[in-house]
């Protein structure tokens, strides 16, 4: 199973929405993060204390965090925003903290957390840009992916860039 993350917070890349709303199909569910109601992270630290694996704020990010063990695939859709991930993605990705445990291991020369589940899901990035977006914000996003990647012991298989305006059928595709 395949999830598919779009953290656009606008309609500035309405098209490719839609195509992506069409692809959906029985191995792939789309999430329009802007379209749903997901509080930030309290820090709480309930997910790994009173209910381990599971986070203590009862929203719309359950029905997420509840995919993430069985699926093969995570894409996530951000604009690039002074030089960052959208909100909308910072968000999804500070309420991840549930799928790790708060023990700490020696993982490739570097302490990480151990993680919760045998397989955590390889990931996707699509990293749209505008007419601000340089190759080095490109690079930082990418360099981000890679590290949250060695966090979850996963593998970052793809990168893709799309300009505001351009084809995107091959980006479609690739989903």
């Amino acid at each position: 199973m395949n999830l598919i993350i779009n953290g656009i917070t606008d309609s500035s890349f309405i098209d490719f929405e839609t195509q992506l709303e069409q692809i959906t199909h029985k191995d792939s569910t789309y999430f329009k993060l802007r379209d749903m109601t997901i509080n930030y992270c309290q820090g709480c630290w309930e997910c790994w204390v009173k209910t381990p694996g599971k986070c203590a704020i009862k929203d719309d990010y359950e029905q997420i965090l509840s995919m993430i063990p069985s699926a093969d695939v995570v894409t996530v859709i951000t604009p690039i925003i002074a030089g960052y991930e959208s909100s909308l993605v910072k968000t999804y990705n500070d309420r991840m903290i549930p799928i790790a445990h708060p023990y700490i291991k020696i993982y490739k020369g570097e302490q990480h957390h151990r993680q919760r589940y045998p397989k955590n899901p390889d990931y996707k990035l699509i990293i749209l840009e505008d007419e601000y977006t340089t190759e080095e914000d490109i690079r930082n996003m990418k360099e981000l992916y890679e590290r949250r990647m060695l966090n979850f012991k996963a593998e970052l298989i793809d990168v893709i860039t799309l300009k505001k305006g351009a084809e995107f059928n091959h980006v479609i595709n690739d989903i």
